[in-house]
């Protein structure tokens, strides 16, 4: 009896908790024209705003709010001496303005300023499905 009563109660708080979780965050479609042409923009812009001056990008769009994007970049730039350098980081970008979150311990505070709720918390899980 009292097997049984721990396992209905088990067998409750697993199906409370399973029926609590989100769905993934949701990514925009990469086929629709605007997502393809936002990711353009930013692929043309990031690389003097990232590298500090002329390179690569590919972008995911993450997102937008207004005239906000959200997108995961990761850039390459080619030194002289064939050495290159590069930065793979989650961005927001407000028209030209690029903004990117700090590093080591001031990182998770700042993608909570830098995204919405959802985003934030999804680019902080960073399971692999946020970059290009």
């Amino acid at each position: 009896m009292v097997i049984r009563r721990r396992a209905v109660w088990l067998g409750l708080a697993i199906g409370l908790l399973s029926g609590c979780s989100e769905p993934p965050y949701a990514l925009p479609d990469r086929h629709a024209a605007d997502v393809r042409a936002e990711e353009e923009r930013l692929a043309t812009l990031l690389p003097v705003e990232l590298l500090g001056g002329p390179g690569t990008c590919e972008v995911r769009l993450l997102g937008r709010d207004g005239t906000s994007s959200f997108a995961w970049a990761h850039c390459e730039a080619a030194l002289e001496g064939g050495i290159g350098s590069g930065v793979s980081t989650p961005v927001r970008v407000d028209g030209d303005r690029v903004t990117q979150p700090g590093d080591g311990s001031e990182y998770s505070v700042s993608v909570r300023r830098m995204f919405p709720e959802r985003l934030a918390e999804a680019v902080l899980e960073d399971d692999g499905r946020l970059r290009p």
